[in-house]
């Protein structure tokens, strides 16, 4: 079941429209990094929540863990202003809970690269071709429960 979903690269609150219009009961917390185009003012007033942020940090959730994280293009984002994809991620890694999902859309280089990151933390990672000749893949990874 998921409840609290985080937009990591939230644009103009598409996820969080969808799940709206699927009827589904979902608290999204939508992302606009810092670096993008600042739409947060176009999120506010649909009534979304949203912050900014520039992923290159740690984000502040204390004492919220998230049961999916979701990036539309935040990868190639990342890369492109010199940060480290292995920090996002492990910064994901912390924020998400156990059997917790992320769904990552990017192309095809910076998902490999994130898959490789995603299995050396134990996560499950499958990488899903969306379109037969395109250079946009799915990367889908939930975090494990580890037993003691």
């Amino acid at each position: 079941m998921i409840r609290n979903v985080m937009d990591m690269n939230a644009r103009f609150g598409g996820l969080n429209a969808a799940f709206l219009e699927a009827g589904k009961s979902v608290w999204v917390m939508n992302v606009v990094p810092i670096r993008a185009q600042n739409s947060l003012p176009l999120l506010l007033d649909q009534g979304f929540a949203g912050v900014l942020h520039d992923w290159c940090e740690p984000f502040p959730t204390y004492p919220r863990t998230y049961d999916m994280l979701h990036a539309n293009g935040l990868l190639s984002n990342l890369i492109s202003n010199g940060c480290s994809t292995t920090n996002l991620l492990l910064e994901m890694d912390r924020i998400l809970r156990p059997e917790g999902w992320v769904v990552l859309s990017d192309k095809m280089g910076p998902i490999e690269d994130a898959r490789t990151i995603a299995t050396q933390i134990r996560w499950e990672a499958r990488v899903i071709d969306l379109e037969n000749g395109s250079d946009q893949r799915l990367l889908v990874c939930q975090k494990p429960f580890l037993k003691k």
